[in-house]
């Protein structure tokens, strides 16, 4: 592949692209002929398994990079990498994210700290870079991944919770404040999704957002990608600035 090759092709850095919503994006996007530069921190058997098993086009045009979001070092590093070996950064979606449960009485603020460190502050800091490259060229989309959890007020999800709360309002902010140098910023809120997390949530809890929803369903990673990707896309232009719910009508 040579560099003509790289530069002709819009790239997207998706962050948590090991496994659930991460991975589905990474191959919405791959199978829709844009290069994407995954990011994980340990979680690559999934990500080597395409590069290996699959056509050339998914061996060339996807690239694997581990580090930990929480490192800023690290990140600032692939990051600027990545914008060095492309000349450009079209797109960033931050699916990165830990689960939590706990009633606030017993939960250690430490450990809060660790939820907001992961789903808050490596999002920030990853957007104030990529947003920085992305302005060069004057146009780019981000989509954060947020939750559902978000807008209730379920016992036991006081960190994680706050933590995509804190997410939504900083979507609405940076659109605002992105807005002028070309830049799009929203963010997609699903509900109960069939990803490795599900396993980690109480099942009575599962049961409840079912109930709620219009359809008795969960989602699929793959609808929030199809999601992503229109997000990501020249045909949503002028959408910014919005949290959308894909929750099967809760």
């Amino acid at each position: 592949m040579n560099t003509k090759d790289l530069l002709d092709k819009k790239v997207v850095v998706v962050t948590g692209a090991g496994s659930g919503i991460g991975l589905a994006v990474t191959e919405k996007f791959l199978n829709n002929k844009i290069f994407v530069e995954s990011c994980t921190r340990n979680n690559d058997k999934a990500l080597n398994s395409i590069k290996t098993n699959n056509n050339n086009y998914y061996q060339k045009y996807l690239s694997i990079n581990k580090f930990d979001l929480n490192n800023y070092d690290d990140l600032k590093f692939y990051i600027t990498n990545i914008y060095k070996k492309h000349k450009r950064i079209d797109a960033l979606v931050n699916c990165a994210g830990v689960p939590h449960g706990g009633l606030c009485n017993i939960t250690k603020i430490d450990e809060i700290k660790e939820v907001f460190e992961t789903n808050f502050f490596s999002q920030i800091s990853i957007i104030q870079l990529v947003s920085r490259f992305m302005s060069r060229n004057k146009k780019g989309s981000i989509v954060n991944i947020s939750s559902v959890t978000s807008f209730q007020n379920e016992s036991g999800t006081l960190a994680y919770g706050s933590s995509k709360s804190a997410l939504n309002y900083a979507t609405k902010i940076l659109a605002k404040e992105l807005g002028t140098l070309g830049i799009k910023v929203n963010a997609v809120a699903p509900g109960v999704t069939n990803t490795p997390m599900l396993e980690k949530m109480n099942p009575e809890s599962i049961k409840k957002q079912i109930a709620l929803s219009s359809n008795n369903k969960i989602a699929e990673p793959r609808d929030v990608a199809s999601l992503v990707y229109f997000l990501c896309s020249e045909e949503s232009n002028h959408i910014t600035g919005q949290i959308i719910n894909i929750d099967g009508g809760q």
